[in-house]
């Protein structure tokens, strides 16, 4: 009896060895798509875009994913004056967790995290003060195997711990959430 629950102990974790080998636990991925500013920044900005770059590793034998990620978004500025253009930039990275859930081909996820934001904007060609601020983020997506990659979308919401968010360089001296929903379209391999 000892003998067979050995030998079943064994065969389990040799399984889910393979398991995890042939998984690949390390992907790396890039993505892009839309930013739609919310809250008191779609008063300020226009939709925008952005791209990211990856890292995830996916616990063996867990739906838990462990990710890293550098991204660049942009937003024009709703005009404050006729003629005069600008921008709002941000720099991000971040380390989010997901849990999926696994029922096929297509994999539902949730995804959570924190991270830094480096926040500039450009009015009329003049570039204003950057500064860095904390924030967090969470969201969906669904990944989809396509062979040996796997393809994504995820909608996530942003918010960047702000006092004057990316309004400062505008003259708006009052409280400003500095809130945006990337909805992203990438690639693992």
């Amino acid at each position: 009896m000892k003998r067979r629950l050995v030998m079943c102990a064994v065969a389990l974790s040799l399984a889910l060895l393979q398991s995890a080998a042939g998984a690949r636990p390390v992907k790396i991925g890039f993505g892009g798509g839309m930013s739609v500013p919310v809250s008191d920044a779609k008063d300020t900005f226009k939709n925008g875009f952005h791209g990211k770059a990856m890292v995830q590793w996916n616990a063996p034998a867990l739906p838990l994913a462990f990710r890293g990620s550098l991204g660049y978004s942009q937003l024009d500025l709703k005009s404050l004056t006729p003629g005069v253009d600008g921008k709002g930039k941000i720099i991000s990275g971040l380390a989010n967790v997901s849990w999926g859930f696994p029922v096929g081909p297509v994999k539902p996820y949730i995804i959570a995290g924190v991270g830094a934001f480096n926040l500039k904007t450009d009015v009329g060609g003049t570039s204003g003060p950057s500064e860095t601020k904390v924030g967090i983020d969470g969201g969906a997506g669904l990944e989809f195997k396509l062979g040996g990659i796997a393809a994504f979308v995820e909608g996530k919401l942003e918010n960047i711990f702000t006092d004057q968010g990316l309004s400062g360089a505008v003259g708006s001296t009052s409280a400003f959430k500095t809130q945006i929903i990337p909805i992203t379209f990438g690639i693992f391999f």
